[in-house]
């Protein structure tokens, strides 16, 4: 069921792009696996407990932030894109090689139609890496978008398309 929040969230998100895509640098449109945590900066009492983890697949990726798709919002308890949590991500850049991240959600939205199994968008923003993951995200990041420097730019295509059917 489809909460007026949500809807709300959904048409904002769309209004927002026509006036004003506030993305700085170009998109990789790429579909990587990952896992998801809720970041913890420290247990109360010492306690240490199992952190449970969503799988899920980003959407795009660029140099300052990431589009995670995911099966639902909730987690361990938490909403995924509320409360100014932070997220711990593990992503999958090559087959078996893994990176991880911390990232800050910045907006999310249901999705009319599932891609990759996944009902939830998360935009978030890189908020932390070691300098060793950094630069093998930034090094894939640079590889794949001089070999499709055109697909970097088919969300801003899409985005008009949609624009033109508006008028």
């Amino acid at each position: 069921m489809v909460t007026m929040p949500e809807v709300i969230r959904s048409v904002v998100a769309r209004v927002r792009v026509f006036f004003n895509d506030r993305r700085q640098s170009p998109r990789l449109p790429v579909s990587l696996p990952f896992n998801v945590s809720i970041h913890r900066d420290g247990e109360l009492n010492g306690s240490k407990k199992r952190t449970q983890t969503l799988k899920g697949y980003t959407r795009d990726m660029g140099q300052k932030g990431v589009a995670l798709l995911v099966p639902q919002v909730h987690l361990d308890g938490y909403h995924l894109a509320a409360g100014g949590r932070e997220l711990n991500i593990e992503l999958e850049l090559y087959r078996g090689k893994f990176i991880s991240m911390r990232v800050a959600p910045r907006r999310y939205e249901r999705l009319e139609e599932a891609e990759s199994g996944c009902t939830y968008l998360i935009g978030a923003r890189i908020v932390n890496m070691t300098d060793e993951d950094r630069s093998r995200y930034q090094v894939f990041l640079t590889e794949h978008l001089k070999r499709a420097p055109k697909l970097s730019n088919s969300s801003q295509d899409e985005d008009k398309a949609s624009l033109e059917l508006l008028k």
